[in-house]
């Protein structure tokens, strides 16, 4: 049976893809990642949804290896990560479109007079100011304590920056020269351009990074509004003093059954493979943004007939 007209019959690589890429492909092209094929857009969202969630779940003292996270879980967490840097990258780029249309127009109508030398100055400036941020992003490298201190993303953007805006200055500088450009010009702009790409990348993963410490601080501000839980034991769990507000109190038998400790003031951080992670509600909250610092405890309680807990919503002040 042959497909109606003006209808391709899929092809092999389209009839190959899972649901969940088929889902991931969609989503890809509503981002405008579209044209990556789908293993590399799924790919990009597991890579920064692996450092976001690696990064959050270190504010709590937790590994990612001992959460073992599904890939379904980890690609949404990717998916909140790169919203800003998507949204940063199109709006950069529409504009700087928009520079070079109208810079182009006037390179072309002009003649060698005023217009033309203040093309060159200009030129000159766009690369004066491309070789000062070059020169801050190799200060970033060189010493690592610039990077760690600042801003997250400030030395790769402006390698990048600095890569692009250089080049684009050197063109202004010389487009009077005829000719083609020679090949050592055109692997100078392959060049910036992959430091461009390769320190998009770093700052990608700075914003990550940082969106998982600012979730973290988010959820810990938010812990006072969270439903608690209430986790009842068959034996006491001895909690130490990172879980300070807890509350224990023994169950009578015929009240408890055979559960015989209950504790509250606990709240879900989350759940993976068969695990509660609890945390206390009175999380220690450090001076400086994000104010989450490693003074509270964990508490990994697995599913099992020796537990049993109850959700309670938040009441409200």
């Amino acid at each position: 049976m042959t497909p109606p007209e003006g209808r391709s019959e899929p092809g092999p690589a389209e009839r190959e893809l899972t649901p969940l890429e088929r889902r991931m492909k969609t989503f890809a092209e509503v981002l405008g990642i579209g044209a990556l094929p789908p293993s590399i857009a799924v790919g990009l969202l597991f890579y920064f949804g692996y450092v976001a969630s690696r990064r959050r779940f270190a504010e709590f003292g937790l590994d990612l290896d001992i959460l073992d996270l599904s890939t379904q879980a980890v690609l949404l967490y990717g998916s909140e990560a790169l919203w800003f840097p998507l949204v940063a990258l199109f709006l950069v780029t529409l504009l700087g479109l928009w520079a070079h249309v109208e810079l182009a127009r006037l390179v072309r109508r002009s003649r060698a007079g005023a217009r033309g030398r203040a093309l060159t100055w200009w030129g000159a400036a766009v690369l004066a100011a491309g070789l000062a941020l070059l020169a801050r992003g190799v200060l970033g490298v060189v010493d690592p304590h610039i990077a760690y201190d600042e801003f997250p993303g400030t030395t790769p953007v402006c390698l990048g920056l600095g890569a692009l805006v250089g080049a684009y200055g050197r063109w202004l500088v010389t487009w009077r020269r005829d000719g083609g450009r020679r090949l050592a010009e055109r692997a100078a702009v392959a060049v910036a351009v992959s430091v461009a790409v390769a320190a998009l990348f770093w700052a990608s993963a700075s914003y990550a990074v940082a969106y998982g410490r600012d979730r973290a601080a988010t959820f810990v501000g938010e812990l006072a509004t969270r439903p608690e839980v209430v986790l009842d034991t068959t034996e006491p769990l001895a909690l130490g003093p990172e879980f300070a507000g807890v509350t224990e109190s023994r169950l009578t038998p015929g009240k408890g059954g055979r559960f015989t400790h209950r504790y509250r003031k606990l709240r879900l951080l989350t759940e993976s493979g068969g695990r509660l992670f609890l945390i206390p509600a009175a999380w220690p909250q450090g001076p400086r943004w994000p104010r989450v610092w490693r003074g509270g405890g964990t508490l990994v309680v697995p599913y099992g007939d020796s537990i049993r807990i109850r959700v309670l919503p938040y009441a409200g002040p």
